[in-house]
């Protein structure tokens, strides 16, 4: 068992305010936000959340860098961290210290004195109080953890702008036993967002993206829909960005997959709508290619302990844990080469859909089920392997990620291996490395 950091053991201690994890309600947050004294009126005016099932943190950060590129300062909240929670915490462009993110969490929770809250509506009002006491930024962008309606970075009240990424099937367990569907999810993203300017990305069918614009019918807030009022179309240069502003020719964005060209296409689609702000067609060039942290998303492990064990290997390594976002990792594999087998080291939580998840991974030679290390929450490998044997792909399990990436290296030491299933798995295999 890995030893907690200071911000770990403090936030073990958030966990005894509220006997939930989860609680979909604003009310508590709101009080907090009220005994903080925290401005929200100063940050709903550069406010854009950002919503969504799959996409958000990559449209976040193309945002950011766009942003960022044109010489503005951006605060950036987003859930969850893939190591450390002070990737959570961005002011003025930079990431918190955690020595400050330690003094800010405590500082709230005295302000808190010991009433019921959960520890992402905490960490939530934490970020609004230190960017409105402290921070002089341009923008501020917060990444919803959960739905939207009823998560906590919705207690922002009405703001400039939200933008809601692709919306799939995930986090089923906190809907009603009877509304475990992706009209309930749709629902809970889109029937009560306040903002003035609402962009809604590309979605996995016209049946999806015709949902969301009967549920924002009779939201007063602009409407910029993929398809209907932006678009893209992928050439050999790149891909060319439609909208009412005119056309775009841009470079591939930094990021690997084909699905982060619809990232940055809605990215750049919800800054062209903020006209307040002096973005030039060279700051939207720049700002999507210039990012280089992948963050544990299509993430290329090219050095370290895991990579000394499989040197002549491709290992990569992604967060994706639902069933849209393992179609879209299993895209991306169907563009590497052809000839070089795929191995799969996979670990999950218990509450995922384990099976329509795999089912996207048909093209992968073998999957190895590991247990995720230090997780109480997650499957067990043997039960894993059974359902990786229900959906007919080869299978065994592995006693660690170590163990599996020596054994797929011994026996083909020029295939690609995907480590995926969970953020958690994936942030445990970055700490290893």
């Amino acid at each position: 068992m890995k030893k907690k950091s200071r911000i770990e053991k403090l936030i073990s201690k958030f966990l005894q305010l509220h006997n939930r994890k989860i609680d979909l309600s604003l009310n508590r947050i709101n009080r907090l936000n009220k005994d903080l004294k925290i401005d929200l009126n100063k940050l709903r005016v550069k406010t854009i959340t950002v919503s969504g099932t799959n996409g958000k943190w990559s449209t976040a950060s193309f945002i950011r860098s766009i942003f960022e590129s044109a010489g503005y300062k951006v605060d950036l909240f987003t859930s969850p961290h893939v190591q450390n929670y002070t990737e959570r915490f961005v002011f003025e462009s930079k990431e918190i210290s955690e020595k400050k993110l330690y003094n800010l969490l405590l500082e709230v929770e005295k302000k808190n004195a010991g009433k019921p809250i959960t520890v992402f509506e905490l960490l939530t009002s934490a970020f609004y109080f230190h960017s409105a006491k402290r921070s002089n930024c341009d923008l501020l962008i917060a990444e919803n953890g959960l739905f939207q309606r009823y998560d906590s970075v919705s207690s922002i009240g009405h703001h400039l702008m939200n933008v809601t990424c692709q919306i799939g099937l995930d986090h089923l367990d906190w809907l009603p036993k009877n509304k475990k569907t992706i009209d309930q999810i749709i629902i809970e993203k889109t029937s009560n967002i306040k903002s003035s300017n609402v962009v809604i990305s590309k979605q996995n069918n016209n049946r999806i993206i015709n949902k969301i614009r009967k549920s924002i019918k009779n939201n007063s807030a602009k409407k910029i829909i993929f398809s209907k009022d932006y678009n893209y179309k992928i050439n050999k240069s790149g891909f060319l960005y439609k909208d009412q502003y005119g056309s775009l020719q841009l470079p591939k964005p930094g990021l690997l997959g084909q699905h982060q060209i619809s990232n940055a296409a809605c990215a750049i689609s919800a800054v062209r709508n903020l006209n307040k702000y002096n973005i030039k067609n060279k700051h939207i060039i720049e700002g999507i290619t210039s990012i280089k942290n992948m963050r544990g998303r299509l993430e290329i492990i090219n050095k370290g302990f895991l990579k000394k064990i499989a040197p002549t290997n491709t290992i990569l390594c992604d967060i994706a844990h639902n069933p849209s976002a393992g179609l879209v990792v299993s895209n991306y594999l169907n563009t590497l080469n052809v000839n070089e087998k795929i191995y799969m080291i996979c670990g999950m939580m218990k509450n995922k859909i384990h099976d329509k998840f795999i089912s996207n991974f048909k093209q992968v030679h073998e999957i190895l089920t590991v247990n995720i290390p230090n997780n109480k929450n997650c499957i067990k490998k043997e039960d894993l392997k059974k359902i990786v044997e229900k959906v007919g792909i080869k299978t065994q399990t592995s006693n660690s990620v170590q163990e599996a990436i020596n054994y797929i290296a011994k026996k083909n030491k020029n295939s690609t291996i995907l480590i995926t299933g969970s953020i958690f798995l994936i942030g445990e295999v970055l700490n290893i490395n």
